[in-house]
């Protein structure tokens, strides 16, 4: 079987999980963090409008973006070609599955962007 992309599946895999371990952390443990004088609440409007408008947080946003979409639309089409449908139509499932994962990237950057005001 030519799967050549299962290293950058493992690849997003990880970086998902650094990730959303760090957002678990800042987002629902902030109190946490607060009493030890590292952080404030992180969901006052403030720090919503500061973390939006941050160029590195628009650009680690933007690249979970990309990896999220990769690692659950490569997933899928692995799963589906395991399947009779799936392997019938692989070529079709997989050009859709692009197609998909491009527009709901460009829509995902496009409002990334536009939250945090970045012209």
């Amino acid at each position: 079987m030519r799967e050549k992309y299962w290293v950058l599946h493992y690849l997003s895999g990880a970086f998902l999980f650094f990730l959303l371990l760090s957002h678990i952390l800042i987002m629902h443990f902030y109190k946490i963090l607060e009493r030890l004088g590292f952080y404030q609440n992180p969901l006052d409007w403030e720090k919503v409008v500061e973390r939006a408008s941050n160029v590195t947080l628009t650009f680690i946003y933007i690249l979970f973006l990309m990896f999220a979409l990769f690692h659950g639309f490569y997933g899928l089409k692995n799963i589906l070609s395991e399947t009779g449908f799936g392997k019938k139509y692989k070529k079709h499932i997989v050009i859709f599955l692009w197609f998909l994962g491009l527009i709901l990237f460009f829509y995902g950057t496009f409002t990334t962007v536009k939250a945090g005001g970045i012209r």
